[in-house]
């Protein structure tokens, strides 16, 4: 099997620390751009201007998530 014959070399040097939050990834800018496939074709009305008029305002807001990563062979 192929990935029995390759070889992986990891290079220590420069590396940073992990992002292991969003607050993190925000701090850094370490972002990933929306895929084409997954934005929507029609922009349905103005969101700022939605966001603005609002009867209702949301002043701050928090997103606490959990990531898992599995990894079976």
């Amino acid at each position: 099997m192929a990935a029995n014959s390759s070889v992986v070399d990891y290079s220590l040097e420069n590396l940073e620390p992990p992002i292991l939050s969003v607050e993190a990834a925000v701090e850094r800018s370490s972002f990933f751009e929306v895929p084409p496939f997954l934005r929507p074709k029609n922009q349905i009305g103005d969101v700022s201007k939605g966001m603005t008029e609002a009867d209702h305002k949301i002043v701050s807001a928090e997103v606490h998530m959990q990531y898992k990563f599995v990894c079976s062979s």
